[in-house]
């Protein structure tokens, strides 16, 4: 895709988002960056409309910020709009193979080869695409050795400091650490409760992975901020179909946001229906 005329609509909130960000600078690409965080919506950024007018954009990428009813407002404004996303929302199904870097990478033509004229090893990018969908499964069928996947996670980091202080960033890799020395193993599932007011789904996965090597089928109950998910299971679709809520990942990951006004979908639920 031509860069120009084109704007980019990115919010700062993951590793494969910090990425993406990389790349657009270094080729250029105008971009809004959004600070919110998971669960970021288009409809909630401020101001987006006017920067989009503002920047003379004939076209529009946005990456895993929906928002259907600005969308719409955006192409009123004769704006075409291009979809990058891989997620199952509740009422809005984006699903996709690929996950959003790579499509990102095919959008705008970056090979192997024009990634290293870059600057970057693309050995390591594309490791943060295939991770964000199919986590350390994904890597190993894609050839990575355990070593190459622990540089992963530890490109994961690297990138994500630009964004994250890093006391913040200690605190929660302590907070994921603490909940799985606590854990509850139960029908094959590790169960872990987190207090925290932010995520720390993925300090957990990553802690998990470099202490035991393995993927762990795991029921993280964040009591903190109202979010429970199921990974690496087999009954995540169902899941799904029974409570809504979202899916992540390549399959077998589900998870559901408590909140005013919707149904309240607890740890008893959960472990009732995976019975």
């Amino acid at each position: 895709m031509n860069i120009e005329k084109t704007l980019l609509i990115v919010p700062a909130n993951d590793a494969e988002a910090a990425m993406i960000i990389q790349l657009a600078k270094k080729i250029k690409l105008p971009m809004v960056i959004s600070h919110q965080p998971h669960g970021a919506t288009l409809d909630r950024e401020p101001g987006v409309l006017e920067k989009i007018k503002i920047s003379g954009a004939r076209r529009v990428v946005i990456v895993e910020i929906p928002g259907v009813k600005t969308e719409e407002k955006i192409k009123k404004l004769g704006v075409q709009i291009k979809i990058i996303d891989h997620h199952h929302y509740q009422n809005l199904n984006r699903k996709k193979i690929k996950s959003s870097l790579e499509q990102f990478l095919q959008m705008f033509n970056l090979t192997d080869a024009r990634l290293e004229s870059l600057g970057f090893s693309s050995r390591l990018v594309r490791g943060i695409g295939i991770q964000d969908r199919g986590f350390v499964n994904g890597l190993e069928r894609a050839g990575y050795s355990k070593d190459e996947i622990k540089k992963v996670f530890a490109y994961q980091k690297k990138l994500l400091r630009p964004f994250i202080d890093p006391t913040e960033e200690k605190k929660y890799e302590l907070a994921a650490q603490a909940a799985w020395k606590n854990r509850k193993e139960w029908n094959g599932y590790a169960i872990v409760i987190g207090q925290t007011k932010e995520g720390f789904r993925r300090h957990l996965s990553a802690h998990v992975y470099q202490k035991l090597g393995r993927v762990v089928s795991i029921i993280l109950d964040e009591r903190g901020r109202g979010v429970i998910s199921v990974q690496d299971s087999p009954a995540a679709a169902r899941l799904f179909k029974k409570f809504g809520g979202f899916t992540f990942g390549e399959k077998g990951n589900w998870g559901y946001k408590n909140g005013r006004g919707k149904r309240k979908v607890s740890l008893d639920d959960v472990k009732k229906e995976l019975e």
